[in-house]
């Protein structure tokens, strides 16, 4: 049995609910979506709005009544309340208003997209190389960010619900949801009155600023010389017996601090590094670093992702039906795995009529 079971989820979608929904979804909920004013392409959208009845807002009182015969609204509507939800939703329901900024703050009903709420989140600010422009993260991350809070709001208000016996109301910001992700450039500015800078390949901690992405002998992988004595042991005592760790292995990990340590000594460390990882390839550095704990990642590219046996084994990739054009496609999922869980609804559908859903709740 799905967590959500029973459930009935009507969201309202324009970027901003859409994962929030698809998060519902995958826990067991019934989610009715009225589809985007403005189309969108239909990879993304078979992507936020799959396991989901896609709805055709072809009549409003249609749509205020599947409205109040939900449990959870995700309400998504950036101008105005077109539909009036506000009057249609009866006192038990989970309301959870999503727009672009708080609707009584400072920019309330000021357009946004996702670029923009990036932007403002401060995110690409601090995103790129010191010499170079700020740069976006791929896909629609501030939606995304805002969809993971409203689902979480819900699941909030749907606990206080059960508590109380009372409807509750949500007021979500996009810009909120999307700056709470960079909250240490937040609080070091309150504490500090400084402002972070793009560092590029470098994560910067005290004196000192360390690399985060290196070269191997067949791609990339990720790794930082951190302040963790033990992880710093475990590696360098592969370096020994590959015959590779050079002035390293006189460091006392134990008795220095990364973070104090002078800039100059630091690269001279990590040339060192450097040509170790250089040497070796993806795999076998990824497989030491399980074996011994050493905090490294492999870095994948699309194609590797897609043909992984590790990632296939744990399931990550699921088939959707494709109701319009009767093909199964291949998308990353589940969301959540727990054994115990139903399979969700694995189907892209064909959208319908608010009308004719409605007339089918009355029969």
């Amino acid at each position: 049995m799905s967590l959500l079971a029973g459930i009935k989820v009507f969201e309202i979608a324009d970027g901003m609910t859409d994962f929030g929904g698809r998060m519902l979804a995958e826990l067991g909920a019934e989610v009715h979506v009225v589809l985007p004013e403005m189309e969108q392409p239909a990879s993304r959208a078979l992507a936020w709005h799959h396991g989901k009845v896609r709805v055709i807002a072809d009549d409003v009182a249609a749509v205020r009544k599947l409205a109040a015969e939900a449990h959870i609204v995700l309400d998504g509507q950036r101008n105005g309340d077109r539909f009036g939800l506000a009057d249609a939703l009866p006192r038990e329901s989970i309301h959870v208003r999503v727009s672009p900024f708080s609707a009584d703050g400072p920019y309330a009903g000021r357009p946004a997209a996702d670029l923009t709420l990036f932007a403002l989140s401060g995110l690409m600010h601090v995103t790129g190389d010191p010499d170079g422009p700020p740069q976006k993260f791929p896909g629609q991350q501030a939606y995304a960010l805002t969809g993971i809070q409203a689902a979480s709001a819900a699941l909030m208000a749907l606990y206080a619900r059960r508590r109380t016996g009372m409807g509750q109301r949500a007021d979500l910001s996009a810009f909120q949801s999307a700056t709470l992700s960079n909250y240490r450039e937040a609080v070091m500015y309150e504490w500090t009155g400084r402002i972070g800078r793009r560092q590029g390949n470098m994560l910067v901690r005290g004196k000192s600023g360390v690399r985060q992405i290196w070269p191997c002998k067949d791609g990339f992988v990720t790794w930082s010389m951190i302040d963790n004595p033990s992880m710093m042991r475990a590696v360098v005592a592969v370096m020994i017996e590959q015959d590779a760790a050079g002035e390293l292995v006189d460091i006392d990990w134990g008795n220095i601090l990364v973070a104090d340590t002078p800039q100059e000594t630091v690269e001279r460390w990590q040339a060192v590094f450097a040509r170790f990882f250089a040497d070796h390839s993806r795999e076998q550095l990824g497989a030491w670093s399980l074996q011994h704990g050493w905090g490294l990642s492999v870095i994948m590219a699309p194609d590797d992702v897609r043909n992984s046996e590790h990632l296939r084994a744990r399931g990550l990739f699921v088939d959707v039906a494709d109701e319009e054009t009767g093909r199964r496609v291949r998308v990353p999922g589940p969301l959540f795995h727990p054994a115990a869980m139903d399979e969700p609804r694995r189907v892209f559908s064909k959208p319908l009529p608010a009308s004719q859903l409605a007339r089918g709740t009355d029969q």
